[in-house]
């Protein structure tokens, strides 16, 4: 492709900044893309206890680095034979702040497991969620804020979404409404109408959110 720089040569200072910005905005968009896919590799017990790049904004005042760090020693399977995790991210929705130092965003997520917890035989699940996050510069690189899984459908694949939805696999396991509480109140009912949650963040989400701390951006479609 031929690139006329006379083209950049005829600019003013502010038609310049004005270009610089977006080209920043654009390799930040492309940058967090990457961020949010090596992250999704370490999301299953497969990767607990290894040695990996910091992808999380670990000094920010608003991070438990302590509590981070625990939840990922703890397995939640007693066995890995059998288990599979494939969750690609697709259909991002990024917004990047006007100085390239906080971005929000949302990505879809269709993944097949296989999952057996105590050694039984592997159920195959089909699950469907959504994954929202801030993003913020960190020693020049971004790292991820907030924002995981959120889970929209989990259920095992010969039975379907709407006659069967799993629960959060945890230690111990959590009653009805404990999931309802946590990663519940995001899924598929079948007996309620369904908005985007979490929502993408719109043009305008650091004017109405300035704080990257606050998270509302998410829950605004969130049934009480």
């Amino acid at each position: 492709m031929d690139i006329d720089l006379n083209v950049i040569d005829e600019l003013d200072a502010e038609e310049f900044t004005e270009m610089e910005c977006a080209v920043e905005k654009l390799l930040s968009v492309w940058e967090i893309k990457n961020l949010r896919g090596a992250a999704a590799i370490f999301h299953d017990d497969q990767h607990i206890g290894q040695k990996r790049r910091e992808l999380q904004a670990v000094k920010h005042p608003s991070v438990d680095v302590k509590g981070l760090m625990d939840f990922r020693r703890k397995a939640v399977v007693d066995n890995l034979e059998g288990n599979m995790l494939i969750h690609p991210l697709t259909t991002p929705v990024i917004e990047v702040n006007a100085d390239c130092t906080v971005a929000r965003g949302v990505w879809w997520s269709l993944g097949i497991e296989g999952l057996s917890k105590f050694r039984e035989e592997p159920m195959a699940i089909i699950s469907l969620g959504m994954v929202p996050g801030t993003h913020i510069k960190e020693d020049g690189e971004w790292r991820i804020l907030s924002g995981a899984w959120q889970r929209t459908t989990k259920n095992e694949y010969k039975k379907g979404w709407v006659r069967d939805m799993q629960p959060t696999n945890t230690r111990p396991p959590l009653t009805p409404e404990q999931d309802r509480n946590f990663l519940g109140k995001y899924a598929y009912m079948k007996d309620e109408v369904r908005k985007p949650s979490p929502e993408p963040p719109h043009k305008d989400t650091f004017d109405k959110f300035p704080e990257e701390t606050d998270n509302i951006w998410l829950y605004i479609n969130l049934k009480k």
